[in-house]
């Protein structure tokens, strides 16, 4: 019996986990920060602006294409963000700067910060404030 119940509260555990916001309904407004790609031999900060009106995007940056925003779609978990960048792109860049792609997100408060890794050391992080 106790195995049962045991069984109940964690299935009923997994559905309320599922109730997670998938279309970031939660981030609304413009966010500004900054964003950086770490572990890359002189990579600066750049102030970024996004905007979210779900499920679209759209942002901008002090620096020309670093990173490279433009507008797109997102969808959040609460622990992951997908972005989808619909803009059409140069090819006189680095493309793994365009936003696009899932991110580690973490929100606190009116702060969130989404980081993405690669296989090579660098690690860009992007830190905004609700505005």
């Amino acid at each position: 019996m106790k195995k049962l119940f045991l069984l109940a509260a964690l299935a009923g555990l997994g559905f309320v986990s599922c109730k997670k916001n998938h279309y970031g309904s939660y981030l609304k407004g413009t966010y500004k920060g900054t964003f950086k790609r770490y572990n890359e031999p002189g990579a600066e900060e750049a102030n970024v602006s996004i905007n979210f009106n779900s499920p679209n995007w759209s942002g901008t940056s002090d620096i020309d294409k670093y990173p490279a925003l433009a507008q797109g779609r997102f969808s959040s978990d609460g622990e992951v963000i997908r972005f989808t960048n619909t803009a059409a792109w140069t090819a006189d860049f680095d493309w793994t700067l365009i936003l696009d792609g899932t991110y580690i997100e973490r929100a606190e408060g009116d702060s969130l910060v989404f980081t993405k890794s690669y296989g090579n050391g660098w690690v860009d992080v992007y830190k905004l404030k609700k505005q």
